[in-house]
């Protein structure tokens, strides 16, 4: 069975229809590139007023996925590495980019990065994704 990927509107991240979710709403600057940013809710903390990891990690691969979007291709992350360069706190504004990197016939290479409200780089990520 051959599962492709379809904008339901549910995703978490980005979609409208999940109540639950983030309703992350993403710009593209330019083609192979998109930007969104968000206050990160407390409900996310790792440590005490810190971010948990997998909230980063997670934001930035959605950042990507939004990336190929803008080129009108649809993938599955196959890949993806991220590095924390510091804490981010709870309740503080992020802004997220990314763009695509390389462009293969299925594989498309991606990186992202988070900055916190002064400009301070938060983490960086780069990843694989793979388009049907």
């Amino acid at each position: 069975m051959e599962i492709l990927p379809e904008n339901d509107q549910y995703c978490y991240c980005c979609g409208i229809k999940n109540e639950r979710g983030l309703h992350l709403k993403f710009s593209y600057p330019q083609e192979g590139s998109s930007f969104t940013e968000t206050v990160i809710p407390d409900y996310y903390t790792g440590w005490k007023n810190v971010v948990h990891g997998g909230y980063l990690a997670m934001v930035l691969d959605e950042a990507m996925a939004h990336a190929c979007s803008s080129i009108g291709k649809s993938a599955f992350t196959a890949e993806i590495t991220v590095r924390y360069h510091q804490p981010a706190e709870v309740g503080e504004r992020i802004h997220v980019q990314a763009k695509i990197d390389k462009l293969r016939s299925k594989i498309i290479d991606t990186s992202g990065k988070i900055y916190n409200s002064e400009d301070i780089l938060i983490a960086e990520s780069k990843a694989k994704f793979m388009a049907p």
